[in-house]
């Protein structure tokens, strides 16, 4: 058995460590051995010595450690293969009517910095630490005989990558993949870009919110950041006319693309930017009966926040003023900078600024194949709000 070098935390660090966080951060290190390199798998002691686990090693990050195991088990194949079967029974148990899902969320999974999706037959994968990296030839060895995949797509193209000194790069390893992957969400039918769209493709933490929206469709309905029309096929049904808004081309061709393939006419398409768009349609004196705000993530740091704030209390002021009464908002934040008390303090605000009350219906996060640890607060950055104005 391969002696494991060894990592000695300080009593800040320890103190980190009882909160049941995953990561550790560098300034928490009291002792590490100058021969350890970036992905290395190292034994964590406390300041007296005693095992707290094993975890992988980040030359480069200010994460410097991110824990596999409480424990001193051997981390064989056996041990990742029942990892990878115990990821899978829980997507057998909460994944329902679609074909494309996430099959590995991270530390959420006991994979440090793995995702892995499943589209249709096609997997994708992103190993975003260099722990991951070392790991993944077996891994994929894993999928195939496991999963059988039609073909297997590395997308390690997220700029976390380069913040760990890893490459980046999209190829697919195995397998061929087409321009367009046809995959199903419920009754609504998407094509999903697995090269270059967002994430791996598609939102896929956002499903189960495209569903639940449907049953507050009605009227005019107004779908800001529309991407490729996630929440738009959801709504069409039962909407009279459904305005797409969205600054990226590309984003908006393929949301066309998607409508066609649903049979859906009742759609207007708007290239512009939300900002402009929502202040714009204010000044006209335009009214919807439903509003969809599900931007980008406006904190990705700590320093964003501020800004971050003043963007989303404007886009939820705007969209309250353009609601109809009896009308309903449904926004959404990704920051995970931004918590969900924060956030429904900034909607709050929003609506007093805007004149209307509003009452809160229903708190929604991401979809369940997407699993959230409570010790690791980055797990639970998806927010969804459904709010009815009176």
């Amino acid at each position: 058995m391969t002696t494991l070098a060894q990592v000695r935390l300080s009593p800040k660090g320890r103190r980190w460590r009882r909160s049941g966080h995953p990561w550790v951060y560098r300034d928490d290190l009291a002792a590490v051995d100058r021969s350890l390199a970036a992905g290395d798998l190292v034994r964590v002691l406390d300041p007296e010595g005693r095992c707290l686990g094993q975890a992988w090693y980040s030359a480069a990050s200010r994460i410097a450690l991110r824990f596999i195991t409480p424990g001193d088990e051997p981390l064989d194949r056996a041990f990742w293969e029942a990892r990878l079967e115990e990821a899978l029974a829980w997507r057998r148990r909460v994944v329902q009517d679609t074909d494309a899902y996430r099959l590995i969320f991270g530390e959420a999974d006991g994979f440090p910095g793995l995702v892995a999706d499943w589209y249709a037959g096609r997997l994708v994968v992103q190993a975003l630490h260099p722990g991951m990296e070392r790991l993944l030839p077996d891994l994929m060895e894993m999928f195939a005989r496991r999963l059988e995949p039609r073909s297997l797509t590395l997308r390690h193209d997220l700029e976390v990558r380069r913040l760990e000194g890893l490459p980046l790069e999209v190829k697919t390893v195995w397998g061929e993949l087409p321009d367009r992957v046809e995959v199903r969400q419920g009754p609504v039918r998407l094509l999903a870009d697995l090269r270059r769209g967002q994430k791996t493709g598609l939102f896929l933490d956002q499903r189960e919110n495209h569903r639940a929206s449907a049953a507050w469709s009605q009227g005019e309905v107004l779908d800001c950041f529309a991407y490729q029309g996630g929440f738009a096929l959801h709504l069409a049904p039962g909407a009279r006319r459904v305005t797409l808004v969205e600054s990226s081309g590309t984003a908006l061709a393929l949301a066309q693309e998607n409508a066609r393939l649903n049979g859906c006419e009742n759609f207007e398409y708007v290239r512009e930017n939300v900002f402009h768009y929502l202040k714009a349609a204010v000044q006209a004196g335009r009214r919807f009966d439903l509003i969809v705000l599900d931007p980008p993530a406006f904190a990705k740091s700590r320093g964003d926040l501020t800004a971050a704030l003043k963007g989303y209390r404007e886009i939820n002021r705007r969209a309250f003023q353009l609601l109809n009464p009896g009308g309903v908002l449904i926004t959404c934040s990704c920051s995970y900078n931004l918590s969900e008390p924060d956030f429904l303090e900034v909607v709050r605000r929003a609506a007093r600024d805007a004149g209307v009350a509003a009452r809160l219906v229903e708190k929604r996060g991401a979809a369940k194949d997407h699993p959230a640890l409570l010790s690791l607060p980055e797990s639970l950055y998806l927010k969804c709000f459904i709010l009815a104005v009176e």
